[in-house]
């Protein structure tokens, strides 16, 4: 089942027909054979997914039928971990409003419908470290010939 599905983002069209679990079903999927996982209100079976997952399947049976979105951003997921997550989702937790799982990715902004435009920080930034690095170097090497 979850072969057929893609990865990507999940839209609020999406979302609202999801179906709806409460914390008493989820909790019965508490399994290494038949685990769930929620993610911002967003259930997940990964029960295929734990040989795969990077950090092996302790990690996931650790959180299983329980709310492990601190877990999932504590550890930093990359987009791409994210954007795989679509292929794991089947429900929503009943009553509970749904967050951003890109939230705390480095395209949260995209993501969330705000465009930001990219900026040269990270070119002034580089070029200040290497500024440092060549006047430190030639202050050593001037150092050694004086």
């Amino acid at each position: 089942m979850t072969s057929e599905r893609k990865e990507g983002v999940n839209t609020s069209e999406e979302d609202a027909k999801l179906k709806e679990f409460t914390w008493e079903e989820i909790k019965e999927h508490n399994k290494e054979q038949d685990l769930w996982v929620v993610l911002y209100n967003r259930v997940y079976d990964l029960t295929q997914f734990q040989i795969d997952h990077p950090g092996g399947p302790d990690v996931l049976q650790d959180i299983a039928a329980q709310d492990g979105t601190e877990e999932f951003e504590n550890i930093l997921h990359t987009e791409k971990a994210r954007r795989m997550a679509k292929k794991y989702l089947i429900g929503k937790v009943k009553g509970e409003p749904l967050g951003n799982l890109f939230k705390g990715s480095a395209d949260s902004d995209k993501w969330a419908g705000n465009e930001v435009e990219p900026t040269n920080m990270n070119t002034w930034v580089t070029l200040g470290i290497v500024v440092a690095a060549a006047g430190l170097a030639w202050q050593f090497y001037l150092k050694d010939r004086l």
